[in-house]
């Protein structure tokens, strides 16, 4: 299982202990995706991600939540193929 990292609202500045500023957190359960095969789940965040900045702008903070969820279940090495693909035009997907 793989975590992301998000700033824990409620930590203390002076605190010397560095992962208590930081709560660990994994993608939530999704109805969508029920089985633990994550593929689909994996790739739907992927292009839920770039549909929601096409749509709402790169500004729009509510679409980071995508980008976390496929940052934490997609390998790296899709994550980058698929980057190029959107960069050469031949992404198989609809963004």
């Amino acid at each position: 299982m793989q975590f992301f990292m998000s700033k824990n609202k409620n930590s203390d500045k002076s605190s010397t202990d560095i992962m208590s500023a930081y709560k660990m957190e994994t993608a939530p359960f999704d109805p969508r995706f029920p089985n633990q095969n994550v593929t689909r789940y994996c790739y739907q965040s992927y292009v839920d991600f770039h549909r929601c900045q096409k749509k709402r702008g790169e500004d729009f903070a509510p679409c980071n939540y995508f980008k976390k969820v496929y940052k934490t279940m997609c390998p790296n090495a899709w994550i980058e193929k698929w980057d190029d693909q959107r960069e050469s035009g031949t992404f198989p997907g609809r963004i």
